[in-house]
């Protein structure tokens, strides 16, 4: 007998053996290999993670029901303000799979990080809403002024300095603080959350903000994101949107 008939009936062996402990269990078939260890002959299949930018683009996904998405039992969750993940609830293998990742595409902010004024007025009108103290902010910076023996006067909150005042005329100007800004730093369908900042000059007059609300900012952010996707996907049921 060649070792390729052997082979062969070995696997028709083998086969007969699975069938005889083929039980179907719920409309599936399970082999049964002993000792209560049931596995799966046709496990369910998940197509390879998608990879998102933008809520809205989840939320057709789900109303146009692609993949079959909208009849699964789903958990949507806003891990952090820039990042959302989509899983299944539960499958077959006692374990939930990553279906969706959301990451919002977002400029990159510069805080702690002295710059120079032009490049501190860039940041301020490309990065952040043009809302509250935004305007009285870059006001200041772009009027300030540091030439050779200029001090800056800081009391450990509040620094006074030189500006511009008119042609000719210099004048003593205190640096707002603390300034209320928005930047962009989550979901750009949401409203962008503010948060108080601490505006700071350097010895050669270069500006830099530091955050100033231990973080709150993202707890907002977070709960505004359930918000917009749990009022978006109202309707389908099967789906839950946790943070």
């Amino acid at each position: 007998m060649t070792e390729n008939i052997k082979e062969a009936l070995q696997y028709a062996v083998e086969l007969s053996e699975r069938e005889e402990k083929t039980i179907e269990v719920d409309g599936k078939q399970y082999y049964d290999a002993g000792s209560h260890n049931l596995r799966e002959l046709d496990p369910k299949k998940y197509p390879e993670r998608l990879y998102l930018t933008t809520l809205d683009s989840l939320i057709d996904y789900y109303k146009n029901n692609i993949n079959k998405i909208a009849e699964q039992r789903t958990m949507i969750v806003v891990d952090n303000p820039r990042e959302v993940y989509v899983y299944t609830e539960d499958d077959e293998l006692k374990k939930r799979t990553l279906l969706i990742t959301i990451e919002a595409d977002l400029p990159k902010l510069s805080f702690g990080q002295f710059m120079s004024a032009d490049e501190f007025n860039i940041m301020m009108q490309s990065k952040f809403l043009n809302q509250y103290d935004r305007e009285n902010t870059i006001d200041f910076a772009s009027k300030l002024v540091f030439e050779d023996g200029a001090d800056i006067e800081d009391d450990g909150v509040s620094q006074i300095t030189t500006v511009k005042q008119g042609v000719a005329s210099r004048a003593k100007a205190k640096a707002p603080n603390p300034v209320k800004l928005a930047p962009y730093r989550t979901f750009l369908e949401v409203k962008q959350p503010e948060s108080d900042f601490i505006l700071r000059l350097d010895k050669n007059a270069n500006l830099a903000l530091f955050e100033a609300d231990g973080g709150f900012w993202k707890i907002q952010a977070v709960r505004l994101v359930k918000e917009y996707l749990s009022e978006n996907l109202k309707g389908i049921e099967n789906t839950f949107v946790l943070a």
